[in-house]
């Protein structure tokens, strides 16, 4: 973690998002102040593509239903990877079966944003009972519309491709050059539902931070589940919010990232005075795969200077 240079007075909103700009990438932006209310918001309320970021309601929804009793959290599931979701990291990158409970599942989707464990889980408790939750936590443009490997397979039949498994053998040259630069192409990419917010898993940064207020307040589902949503967020690996936290704070977030172009992350930082801030921010890259490093190191930097803008008000 670094520290953001001392600045004589807070940034602005515009002067917030004009760093994004020079990074390459557009943003929407909303942090709240979860102590006054306060809040720092720049295009807060335009629908915004999720990505792993949908992740959180997953989780809090798996919580609330183990609170109640409807699931058993230590049930086990045995799994061949092969069967799964495909993604990155977690269980769809193992070699061998594994055996895993349900409880364990919400842990490698949030501390490793595990697609496979994803989407097992959203089967479980359903996706209608995720959606109803979000809309009782007052977020009203918020809605989980598909599951990962539905959105995969989707965009990659829209790049033209048979599947996900063509689409990510083509993106790694074993399909040839001219596959290749098919499954790179930006308008086909970009054109692609995965990439629409009107049509694909989404929400506001605002509705984010409601959700994210109401969960950190015991509202957005029984105390323990809130509690165990909290604690499972703080177990994420990597972080970009938190790359430039004041000595002795703490986060609990999840990221979110898309094929290049969508890099996010929402969250909640909490000062070592107990002051804390909602943050979500979700941003859209100029040209994918470039100037990522510069993206993902202005979306630590614009949540702090948020932050110590917010601080600054008293």
């Amino acid at each position: 973690m670094g520290s953001v240079p001392h600045r004589s007075a807070a940034m602005t909103p515009d002067a917030i998002e004009a760093g994004f700009v020079r990074a390459g990438c557009d943003v929407a932006m909303h942090v709240l102040d979860l102590t006054t209310a306060s809040e720092v918001a720049i295009h807060a309320d335009h629908p915004v593509v999720l990505a792993s970021v949908f992740k959180i309601f997953v989780a809090l929804e798996f919580y609330a239903q183990v609170a109640a009793g409807r699931l058993d959290p230590a049930e086990r599931l045995d799994l061949d990877p092969a069967d799964l979701t495909a993604g990155p990291t977690g269980i769809s990158s193992f070699s061998d079966p594994v055996r895993i409970s349900l409880r364990d599942l919400a842990r490698q989707m949030m501390s490793v944003s595990d697609n496979a464990a994803t989407d097992l889980l959203l089967a479980r408790v359903g996706r209608e009972n995720v959606n109803a939750r979000l809309g009782v936590c007052g977020c009203p443009s918020t809605v989980v519309d598909c599951d990962l490997a539905t959105m995969f397979d989707e965009m990659a039949v829209e790049i033209g491709f048979a599947g996900y498994a063509e689409l990510a053998a083509a993106r790694s040259g074993n399909l040839g050059p001219e596959a290749f630069a098919q499954s790179n192409d930006r308008a086909l990419v970009d054109g692609a539902t995965a990439f629409d917010p009107m049509r694909t898993n989404r929400s506001t940064p605002r509705d984010i931070t409601r959700l994210l207020r109401a969960a950190w307040r015991d509202e957005a589902a029984p105390p323990q589940a809130c509690a165990a949503l909290r604690e499972v967020m703080g177990q994420q690996v990597s972080t970009r919010l938190g790359r430039f936290l004041p000595d002795g704070a703490s986060i609990a977030a999840k990221t979110g990232s898309l094929t290049g172009r969508v890099r996010n992350e929402a969250g909640v930082i909490t000062h070592a005075d107990g002051r804390a801030f909602a943050v979500a921010v979700f941003t859209r890259a100029h040209a994918p795969f470039e100037q990522v490093a510069a993206i993902e190191a202005e979306i630590g930097k614009g949540a702090a200077a948020a932050i110590e803008a917010l601080r600054s008000m008293g």
